[in-house]
């Protein structure tokens, strides 16, 4: 009697094992907290932000707001960002900087063309996808509060209306033309505009001709450069002309078909130059 007790106890366990519920798979946790690469980024974005160009212009604080888990939190995202009315974009000359403000685009429309506003819509859109993170950022201008949607990857900031529209810039002269780095304000390089030059010459020290390299290109935003070439006495001369403008920015030629312009809201730089190599031996003609 005992043994039969036994067996019906043991064959209940299996048949109330076997009919109950799998348990629940646990759910990936969603982060408390921006990863450590991408929150030491934009700390050092807001501080040199603060430091170069926050004359007018404060970044007080930036919260973390979670994953963009799905395509309508991205729509949602991109109205706040692309919104005349919400979207607040600075107007920056690096060789200027305690000049830097943030504007309003919607008190600005009429000086940007469709299509600039368009290519800049159009890229911000390809940029935000899910799986992303969002960060709010608060600004103080004034009297004036706004905040910006910082979007980021896991390692990297990916766009922010303030911050993506601000660079820093090295600049140097190097031993026979020109050399300018544009780096994003977290500090690694966006864009480079180099002028090469050298006088190729013949056994005898004559010039036999003149070689350039110029070159520019620029990441979220674009750069131009112009270059020509004479020869003048035993020397070649390289003349170059240089812009470059953040998405809001557009670049233009002058009337004289070399020197370049900018217009717009962002951060922009233009510029010109010349540099000279000569060979030693005998003076050519000049052209």
């Amino acid at each position: 009697m005992k043994k039969a007790i036994l067996w019906i106890c043991i064959l209940s366990i299996f048949f109330w094992a076997g009919c109950s519920p799998s348990p629940t798979p646990t759910a990936t946790p969603i982060p408390s907290q921006l990863p450590d690469a991408v929150k030491n980024q934009l700390e050092t974005a807001i501080y040199n932000w603060n430091t170069i160009y926050g004359n007018n212009l404060q970044a007080l604080s930036w919260t973390y707001k979670g994953i963009i888990d799905t395509s309508n939190e991205v729509n949602s995202i991109l109205n706040q960002i692309l919104d005349p009315n919400q979207a607040w974009i600075p107007k920056v000359n690096p060789n200027q900087p305690q000049l830097a403000k943030a504007f309003l685009l919607s008190n600005q429309l009429d000086l940007i063309p469709l299509t600039t506003r368009s290519q800049w819509e159009n890229t911000v859109r390809s940029l935000i996808q899910t799986g992303m993170h969002l960060v709010e950022i608060s600004w103080q201008q004034g009297i004036e509060s706004f905040t910006t949607q910082c979007i980021t990857n896991d390692t990297s900031i990916v766009y922010d209306n303030i911050l993506s529209n601000a660079v820093l810039i090295q600049s140097k002269f190097k031993i026979n033309c020109f050399d300018y780095t544009i780096t994003w304000i977290w500090g690694s390089e966006r864009g480079r505009i180099i002028a090469d030059l050298n006088a190729i010459c013949s056994e005898t020290g004559a010039i036999l001709y003149c070689s350039k390299n110029c070159s520019a290109y620029m990441s979220l935003g674009s750069a131009q450069m112009n270059c020509k070439t004479k020869v003048v006495g035993n020397c070649c001369v390289l003349e170059y002309s240089w812009a470059w403008g953040t998405p809001l920015v557009w670049i233009s030629v002058k009337t004289d078909n070399f020197t370049l312009e900018t217009s717009g809201l962002g951060s922009s730089g233009e510029g010109s130059g010349s540099c000279v190599e000569c060979c030693v031996g005998e003076i050519g003609e000049s052209e």
